[in-house]
Formats: structure tokens, sequence, C-alpha cells
């Protein structure tokens, strides 16, 4: 990701958080300390429950808002962080951009394709900012340095993928929208393997056709902890995509990917903080190609963990919002269609049948 340094007349932006179950994560590994800290002033949360509200309020020592509504009546306030579940969240952003705020919001984005497309056009008539994690509002460094191989070595077009992920979770049924298989369907690649669909779209191309396979291995949740999906793209590629609550090996969310071009194959995997005797981990991606008719090409670069897809780009949200051009930013499509693959995969997660796209 290209830097972008702010000058000294350009404030941190003054944002509000809304929904503190997993907005207590950002809150604490982006925003107190973390990369978001030179560009986001956290002024303020909200959460439906009150009591956890004032005592994170009192933690962060922040102010806290009793609604959305307050928030978007505060002038104070230049930006919402909207982390609640992905159901309806269309509503919320048309409502937040309505107000003459931004906001910064997670994956999955909505499972309305609809609604999402109509409140990013809405967002764009009005000049106000949407950004998410997954995709990333420009091609992460991984993702970027991919693309400059393929073009570099004329890699052709990409003929398979498969990408996985995992952790070890230990969940019990809670009665939030993780339990219901309507809301949160094949939970292991809703919850995580987005991240996977997300980076495959962008490699790949338009998805096609779909097929997910299930199960429930430790889980105390009625969803499932253990799933893989495999995804066709309009241009012919297949990939697969592997998504688990259940491995720990002590790597966890390790994002590896593998994909094959006409022309050379590229690896992403993750080398623990141990390895380089660092205190942040490094991603290393590897190119082995082809070049002319007998030429073996080998490269590898490294890449900061925090650097990769996924991750939340503060640095552009903040340019952005403060009227900056963003360079290669990617088009509403892209986040439609994750939603679109999603959209299948709750159709086909209990027929054993394929699912074709709409």
């Amino acid at each position: 990701m290209k830097g972008y340094y702010m000058s000294t007349k350009d404030k941190r932006i003054k944002l509000a958080l809304v929904g503190l179950n997993f907005g207590k994560h950002i809150i604490e590994s982006q925003l107190l300390d973390g990369p978001g800290s030179k560009y986001i002033e956290l002024v303020g949360i909200c959460d439906l429950d009150a009591a956890k509200a004032k005592t994170f309020g009192g933690k962060y020592a922040v102010r806290v808002f009793e609604s959305l509504d307050s928030i978007l009546k505060e002038p104070e306030v230049e930006a919402v962080g909207l982390f609640t579940p992905p159901r309806g969240r269309a509503k919320l952003l048309d409502s937040i951009i309505s107000a003459g705020k931004h906001v910064m919001t997670t994956k999955p984005f909505e499972d309305d394709p609809a609604a999402a497309m109509a409140v990013l056009k809405k967002a764009k008539k009005l000049g106000k900012v949407i950004h998410l994690n997954s995709p990333s509002p420009v091609p992460s460094d991984d993702i970027r340095q991919i693309f400059e191989w393929r073009d570099k070595y004329k890699l052709g077009q990409p003929i398979s993928a498969r990408w996985e992920t995992y952790a070890r979770y230990f969940e019990k049924a809670d009665g939030s929208w993780m339990d219901d298989p309507g809301k949160c369907p094949v939970a292991p690649i809703f919850r995580l393997g987005i991240y996977g669909i997300n980076d495959l779209l962008q490699l790949c191309g338009n998805p096609k056709e779909i097929h997910v396979m299930h199960s429930r291995i430790f889980t105390g949740r009625p969803t499932s902890d253990n799933a893989q999906m495999s995804i066709r793209f309009e241009n012919g590629c297949v990939s697969s995509i592997l998504g688990s609550f259940c491995i720990n090996d002590g790597n966890v969310y390790p994002n590896n990917l593998i994909i094959h071009f006409e022309k050379g194959t590229v690896t992403r995997s993750i080398l623990s903080s141990e390895f380089f005797g660092k205190t942040r981990d490094k991603v290393t991606l590897t190119l082995q190609a082809l070049k002319g008719k007998d030429e073996k090409v080998t490269e590898t670069v490294f890449i900061d963990r925090d650097a990769i897809s996924g991750g939340y780009q503060w640095n552009n949200f903040h340019k952005a919002v403060r009227g900056g051009k963003l360079e290669n930013e990617i088009s509403p499509d892209l986040i439609v269609n994750s939603i679109r693959v999603l959209n299948a995969m709750k159709k086909d997660q209990f027929s054993n049948t394929s699912a074709m796209i709409d």
C-alpha cells in the first residue's frame, strides 16, 4: 500500500463507533494505539446494551451515545464506525450518509446486493465515503504485487486458486445472528472465508457457480464450524476456499493463497514473528514463472501483515474523507459480487447441489 502522510493541517477524523461486540476489538487493536490512531480520533461509542456501552465508555474515556440517531445529530462527529451485523446494514448506512457523515464498516457488507449497490451509488452522489476492510478501497500490497507480476511476466489468465484460513474457537450458542443459518449461512465461510471470496474476485474475475460442503465438529452453536466452498468463474478459473474454527497450529488466520496462472504460480503464506525476530508477522509472496520458452523465474517479496488484504486502510479513509483522490479504487461491483456469492451459498447450504450466481 503506497504511503499517505497527513500534513500538519489535516486533523484526525472524529469518529463515533456503533456496535461493541466486534467494535471493541477494532477500538483496542486499531484505534487506541494501532494503525488507525494516527488518522482517527474516537469521540464516542454506542451499543444496544446500554450497560456495556457505559462500561466501555468509562474504559476508553469517551462519550456514550444513546442511539445512532443521537450520533447523527452531533455536529462534532465526522464519521461513524459501523460494526453491526450485516443484515439490514444498508439502511443504517443510508441514514448515516444522509446525515452528512462518512462510514468505515466491516465485512460482510450486506446480505442484499440491490440494497448494497443503491447505498454505494447514493454515497458517491452525496460525496460521502463508505469504506470497509474486505474488499479494501484500493488493492492491498499483496494483491497489487500479484497484479504487477501478472503484467510484468505476462502470466496469462488465472486457471485455479486455493485460499484457506482457520482458528480454534470454543463457541456456545448465545442467540445471536451467528446462531442462525439464515443470517450466518455456512458460518466459517460467511465469517472468515469472505476474505478469500474478496481476494479471488479481485484476482479471478466474475463468479459463475458455487458449491459448498460444511460440518459441525466442535462448535456449541447450531451453525457449522468447518466448511469449504468451490467457485467457478466466468473465464473458466476454478477455485476453493477453506474456512474452519477447528484448527490451532499456532498461526491463526493465515489466509494462505496459491493461484495458478497460465505461465506462473503465486503463493502467499504467513511467516510468524518468531521467524523474523520482530513483533509483526510478515507475509511472503513467491512467484514461480516461465519467461519466454524455457527460462524459469523465481521471485520472493515480504510484506508487513497489516498491509495485506483484509486490513482496514485508515490512511486511505482519511485521505478520501479529506477530499483526496484514491488511485485504483475498487468498483462497487466487487462489493456487490461478494454478496451475490454469499446469497448463492445461502441457497446451496443444505441442498448438496451447485448454485448458479444470480
